[in-house]
C-alpha cells in the first residue's frame, strides 16, 4: 500500500511537511517489521542505517461512510510507476505514462491509486453513493499500448473506433462526471440531514430544545440553512403563542380561585374556618398567597377582638419591663393563629433589643 522510499527522499518529505513512516527491513538474520511506525517510534539514527526502509503516510477521504487513499496526483507519479484505474466495471492495472492521454486523464480527475486494495474500496465507495453495493472486482490489466493516431488522408479523415474501453473512460473520466459525482453524494446527504433536523424542529418542545438543532448545520451556507432556519422559527412562534394563552389561562385560573377563596374568609364565622382556606393554596407562589393572608389575618383580628380590661398582645409586648417578662410574651405568641406568629415576633425582637440597651444604660440615640 505503500510506496518505498530512500532516507534522503525521506528527509525531504520531512522538510516538506509530510508524515513520514518507517520500519526495519530486516537483515537476513533478524525478520523485518511487519508495520510502518511514525518517525517518533525510532530512533533518527534509522536515517543513516542501512537496514531500514521509508514511505509516506498517504492521506484519507471517506466517501458513502467507505474510507480508502485520496487518488493519486500526477507530481506524485514517475513514468513506468504502477498504479490502478478506478473503471465502472472493473480495475485497471497499468504504468504511469505523461503521454498516454487515457492515463493523464485519469490520474488528473482522481480515478487512480497506488493499489490495488484502495481502488476496490473507491469503487465501491462510488457504487454505495448511488445506493449499489459492489462486491465482486475484477483486475484487469489495460493501457498497455499508446493510443494509435488517427490516419489522415488527402479527401477524408476516416476515424478510428475508439475500444469499448476507452469509451467507458472517454465517459466516466470526464471531470464534469466527476464532479457530478461527488455533488449528488454531497446533495444526497445534506437533504437526508435536512429533512431529518426539520422534523426534530417540529417535535421540539422548548425554544432551546428547537435552537440547539444550528449546531449540527455548522458547516452549512446561509442558503442550504434557510429551509430549517424557517421551521424553527415556525416553531418557536407556535411554543410562544401556546406558552402565552397558558399563561393567560392560569392567571384567569387564579383569580377565579383567590375571589371563591376570599369570599369563604370574609364570612368565616370562626377562626379555623377562616385559616381552612390556606391549606388550599398549596399550588399557589408565595406573592399570589400573600394578599389572602392580609385578609385572613383582618378576618382573624375581627374575629379575636381584645378584651376591654386588658391590652392586646402587641401592647403587652411593648410594655415588657425585662427580658423574662418578655419570654412569657413569646409563649402566648405561640399559641396564636400560625398566621399571624411571624408579624407578633418581630415586636418581640424589637422590644429585647429596647430592653438589652437600656440594660446597658444607653439607647441608640445616645452615641450621636
Amino acid at each position: 500500500m505503500n510506496n518505498i522510499i530512500s532516507a534522503q527522499e525521506a528527509i525531504s518529505a520531512v522538510q516538506a511537511g509530510k508524515i513520514v513512516l518507517c520500519r526495519y527491513a530486516g537483515n537476513g538474520t533478524l525478520h523485518p517489521d511487519q508495520e510502518f511506525s511514525t518517525l517518533d517510534q525510532v530512533p533518527a539514527t534509522v536515517f543513516f542505517a542501512p537496514d531500514y526502509e521509508f514511505c509516506i503516510k498517504r492521506e484519507t477521504t471517506t466517501l458513502a461512510e467507505i474510507q480508502f487513499t485520496k487518488p493519486v496526483e500526477p507530481h506524485d507519479l514517475e513514468f513506468g510507476q504502477e498504479i490502478f484505474i478506478v473503471m465502472p466495471t472493473c480495475i485497471l492495472r497499468t504504468q504511469y505514462d505523461s503521454e498516454h492521454g487515457d492515463i493523464c486523464l485519469s490520474v488528473a480527475n482522481g480515478f487512480a491509486q497506488l493499489d490495488e486494495e484502495n481502488a476496490k474500496l473507491q469503487l465501491q465507495a462510488f457504487g454505495k453513493t448511488f445506493g449499489n453495493m459492489i462486491t465482486d472486482i475484477e483486475v484487469k490489466d489495460g493501457f498497455n499500448d499508446k493510443p494509435k493516431k488517427r490516419a489522415a488522408r488527402s479527401k477524408k479523415v476516416e476515424e478510428q473506433k475508439p475500444t469499448v474501453v476507452q469509451s467507458v473512460i472517454n465517459s466516466i473520466e470526464n471531470s464534469l462526471v466527476a464532479e457530478s459525482m461527488i455533488e449528488k453524494a454531497q446533495d444526497t446527504q445534506y437533504r437526508n440531514l435536512l429533512n431529518e433536523l426539520i422534523e426534530r424542529a417540529s417535535l421540539a418542545r422548548t425554544v432551546i430544545e428547537a435552537n440547539a438543532l444550528y449546531k449540527y448545520t455548522a458547516q452549512w451556507t446561509d442558503e442550504q440553512r434557510k429551509p430549517l432556519e424557517d421551521a424553527i422559527n415556525a416553531k418557536i412562534s407556535k411554543l410562544e403563542k401556546d406558552e402565552f394563552h397558558l399563561d393567560i389561562g392560569k392567571k384567569s385560573e387564579y383569580e377565579i380561585e383567590f375571589a371563591d377563596l376570599h369570599a369563604v374568609v370574609m364570612h368565616a364565622e370562626t377562626p379555623a374556618e377562616a385559616n381552612d382556606v390556606i391549606g388550599k393554596t398549596q399550588h399557589w407562589t408565595e406573592e399570589q398567597r400573600k394578599p389572602l393572608i392580609v385578609e385572613i389575618s383582618k378576618k382573624l383580628a375581627d374575629l379575636n377582638p381584645p378584651e376591654k380590661s386588658e391590652s392586646s398582645l402587641m401592647c403587652r409586648i411593648n410594655n415588657c419591663q425585662t427580658l423574662e417578662e418578655l419570654d412569657s410574651k413569646v409563649i402566648e405568641v405561640q399559641q396564636c393563629d400560625p398566621v399571624i406568629q411571624d408579624r407578633l415576633m418581630s415586636y418581640v425582637n424589637q422590644r429585647r433589643t429596647e430592653i438589652s440597651l437600656a440594660a446597658d444604660d444607653r439607647m441608640p440615640w445616645d452615641d450621636e
